[in-house]
C-alpha cells in the first residue's frame, strides 16, 4: 500500500513538471554490461531505468527533474534504493522534497565498493562523504556488508555489486536514506 502511495505521489510530480524534460530517456531499453576494461556505453540513468529492481527510483528521478544530472558528463556515485525500499518509506509531499530525497543518495565522482572499503579502513571503522544536495554519508561495516547512514541516524545495506556506468558507479541499496 505504501508502494503504491509513493508511485501515485510520484505520478502527480510528474503531471506537474514542465513535459519538456531534460536528459535521455530512461525507457531505451536494458543497458548491456560492459566486458572487463571496456568503458560501459550506458549513463547511470539508463542503467537506473534498465534495472527491474530500481523503477520506482527512476520515475522518482524524472519526476524530481533529475535526468539531466545522471545522464550528463559529470560522473556521480548512486546509492540507489531497491523497490522493496521505497514501499517502506512515506512519500515525499511535494517536489523540493523529493528532489532533497534523491540528491541525498548522489555523491560526486566516482566511489567504488573497493573505495568505500579502504576509505572505512583508513577512518578506523568509519568513512564519510558529502552528497550532493549538502548532506553526509556516513560509511561503515556490518559482517561483511558496508552499511550507510545518514545524517537522521538512518540505515541502508549496501546490496549486491555495483554497477558501473559511463558517467559514474550505482550501487543498490536496501533502504531509503533521508536527504537534507
Amino acid at each position: 500500500m505504501k508502494r503504491a502511495l509513493f508511485a501515485a505521489a510520484l505520478l502527480l510530480a510528474a503531471c506537474q513538471q514542465d513535459a519538456g524534460g531534460n536528459g535521455a530517456d530512461a525507457n531505451s531499453g536494458a543497458p548491456r554490461a560492459a566486458a572487463k576494461g571496456e568503458q560501459p556505453k550506458t549513463d547511470l540513468l539508463q542503467a537506473l531505468g534498465g534495472s527491474a529492481d530500481h523503477k520506482t527510483l527512476a520515475n522518482a528521478v524524472r519526476s524530481g527533474g533529475l535526468n539531466g544530472t545522471l545522464s550528463g558528463a559529470q560522473p556521480y556515485t548512486l546509492f540507489a534504493p531497491n523497490e522493496a525500499a521505497f514501499g517502506k518509506r512515506p512519500a515525499p509531499q511535494d517536489k523540493g522534497q523529493l528532489v532533497a530525497l534523491l540528491t541525498g543518495h548522489i555523491i560526486p565522482g566516482v566511489v567504488t565498493t573497493a573505495d568505500l572499503e579502504r576509505a572505512i579502513e583508513r577512518g578506523k571503522g568509519k568513512a564519510q562523504l558529502a552528497t550532493v544536495g549538502g548532506s553526509n554519508l556516513s560509511f561503515s561495516r556490518d559482517g561483511g556488508s558496508i552499511v550507510v547512514t545518514d545524517a537522521a541516524g538512518g540505515q541502508a545495506r549496501v546490496a549486491g555489486s555495483e554497477r558501473p556506468a559511463s558517467n559514474g558507479v550505482m550501487h543498490s541499496v536496501e533502504g531509503v536514506l533521508q536527504g537534507k
